[in-house]
């Protein structure tokens, strides 16, 4: 059940993604550990997923660890206070 939370979240950031285009991607696992370049988009996404997911469960989606996650995304907000 969880899932389809993950690919309505998926769809609302990625207005471009259908429905069945987000729960493919989660079925074929795209994001997978070896994507580690993510643009500002994927970061901004990230930060707006924390407010309704785990770190973990963001790490799942974008093929990273937790404290990959957390890191980006504590970067991201301190170079944007800069």
């Amino acid at each position: 059940m969880k899932e389809n939370f993950y690919a309505l979240l998926i769809c609302i950031l990625k207005p471009d993604y259908t429905v069945d285009k987000s729960l493919q991607i989660m079925i074929d696992g795209l994001f997978k550990k070896e994507n580690t370049t993510l643009t500002k988009p994927d970061i901004e996404d990230m930060i707006l997923l924390k407010q309704e997911m785990t770190y973990e469960e963001i790490g799942k989606l974008y093929g990273l660890s937790k404290q990959a996650v957390y890191r980006r995304i504590k970067r991201f907000k301190e170079a944007r206070a800069v």
